[in-house]
Parts: C-alpha cells; structure tokens; sequence
C-alpha cells in the first residue's frame, strides 16, 4: 500500500473510533433519548435504500449467476449439439423432398425396374403415415423375375443415395418357371414434413 492510502485508511479508523466513542458518552451520559429522531429518519431511509439499492442488485445477481450456470452447460455440450446437427442435416440430405411425395416413388420403382427389365404384375397404391415431423410413404410391388435380377434390383434399391427401405418382403418359387421367383414387398421413404430435406 501506498503512504498516502495506508494514512488515509488511520485517518478513516480514527474518525470512526471517536465517533464510535462520542456515541458511547452521550447514550452513557442521557440514553437513548437523543438517538430516537435520527434514528426515526435513517432506519426508513436505510429500508428505502436497501430495497431499491441492494435487492435489486441481489436478484439481478441471482438471474446472472442462473445464466452463467446454464451457459456453462451449453458450453460443455456445444460440440455434442454440433455433432447432432451434422449427423441430422446429413440425415435430411438423404430425404426426398415433400413437394415430390405424390409421384417420387412410383418413379424409382418403375425406372429402376426398368433397367434390369423387370416388369411388374402389380403396384398398389401409395400409403402415407405421419410420424412426428416425417411422412412415411410406401408402395407394395409384386413381380416374378430371376433371382439375379431381384437381388441386383434390390441392392440398388437399398443402397440409394435418397433413404429408401424395403419393408416387407415375400418370395416364392415359381412352379411353373425354374430359376424365377415370385416376390411381393413393400418398400418406403421418408418425406420431412418441416421446410428442408436434401440441400
């Protein structure tokens, strides 16, 4: 500490100290008589400055020290939350878009098909199911075709860039045709129901 602050602060101990002793003789000398009036003016005056000093400052405080525990917490998982974001709009890239939902389906199934020269001995009609923020979309197929022919069919199909499912699946041997089998499935993607999907 400096001279100056170390003389200031004796200064400041020894006004108190008298006051603190003058205090002393005339509540000693006439009791508490003397000290009712300012008392009277300061204890409301305290109260009044306490409640519009202290208080507010106290739950202010409160409402900071509550932003900075939940900004901690955000803090600690920021990179999970990034992490999830990445991974979601990864996930929505790999979503057709809704305003395709009528006609999207039919056209993978039938170009697809197409060109393994496959062709269809039924295609029922689309179903649509809302589950949260999705719409789950499918279409049963019946076909009869090679094994070869199915199996590559189906891994294209599987392996899309845009998610699609095969959901159900039935295969037959067909009696009268060696080396063919009848198949029945069900296959499905996902539309988001939110603004978005592939970008």
């Amino acid at each position: 500490m400096t001279p100056l602050i170390t003389s200031l602060l004796a200064k400041a101990r020894s006004f108190f100290k008298d006051m603190a002793d003058n205090v002393m003789i005339i509540y000693g000398e006439k009791g508490i008589e003397p000290f009712k009036k300012p008392l009277m003016i300061a204890l409301p005056t305290l109260l009044v400055l306490y409640a519009g000093v202290y208080s507010p400052l106290g739950s202010k405080l409160s409402a900071a020290k509550t932003k900075l525990e939940v900004l901690t917490v955000v803090a600690q998982y920021a990179s999970d939350y990034q992490d999830a974001k990445t991974r979601l709009s990864a996930y929505q890239r790999r979503l057709p878009l809704l305003k395709d939902k009528d006609e999207w389906l039919n056209y993978i199934i039938t170009s697809t098909a197409r060109s393994y020269g496959i062709s269809f001995d039924g295609v029922s009609g689309q179903k649509e199911s809302e589950i949260g923020n999705f719409l789950v979309v499918s279409r049963e197929v019946t076909v009869t075709t090679t094994y070869a022919k199915l199996g590559k069919w189906l891994a294209e199909i599987e392996n899309s860039p845009i998610f699609l499912r095969v959901i159900e699946l039935d295969a037959r041997r067909d009696a009268n045709n060696p080396g063919t089998v009848k198949v029945t499935f069900r296959l499905a993607t996902v539309f988001p129901r939110f603004q978005g999907g592939r970008g």
